[in-house]
């Protein structure tokens, strides 16, 4: 049981160094560090547990940028490629199941020919098609005849209203 759970900071009281040593082993192996910007050595002195080398430091960033930019990339590819993939899936789905299945299941129905016939909406729309259609072409030709027959005359001279003075 951690009884020392919303605590930072930690009194051991030992005998010797090895039991010390022994005290921060174990606490090591449970999963307790030792904050990481300082920590107490022997003497009692602070010193600081991040001192490395500075180019050290920069290629360690550096390597931390290209792995997050990496990581980004790949993030926004899969997010690209996922609604596509989507879509083949169900693209290829489809595309096997009328095939095989579908075509299948009408055949076997007991009846094709009522499957094949057309339904009432469909001819009367289709009838109504072909009258507009045959109606369109007899209003081109009456146009195509106005068109061709329509003779244009001169406009006449303007009157000649000096005389009215």
């Amino acid at each position: 049981r951690n009884v020392y759970k919303d605590l930072r900071q930690i009194e051991l009281a030992c005998d010797s160094q090895e039991d010390v040593d022994s005290w921060k082993a174990s606490f090591l192996r449970a999963g307790v560090y030792p904050e990481k910007d300082q920590t107490e050595s022997e003497d009692g002195a602070q010193e600081n547990t991040f001192s490395m080398d500075p180019q050290l430091e920069r290629q360690v960033e550096t390597i931390r940028n290209l792995v997050d930019s990496y990581v980004g990339i790949i993030n926004k590819s899969i997010r690209d490629l996922m609604p596509k993939t989507i879509m083949h899936l169900m693209i290829n789905n489809t595309k096997d199941f009328i095939p095989g299945e579908l075509l299948a299941f009408l055949y076997s129905s007991s009846d094709q020919a009522s499957l094949m016939e057309e339904s009432a909406e469909q001819a009367q729309r289709r009838e109504e098609m072909l009258r507009m259609y045959h109606a369109l072409r007899e209003a081109l030709a009456i146009i195509g005849d106005i068109s061709t027959s329509t003779v244009s005359t001169p406009v006449p001279p303007p009157v000649d209203d000096t005389w009215l003075q």
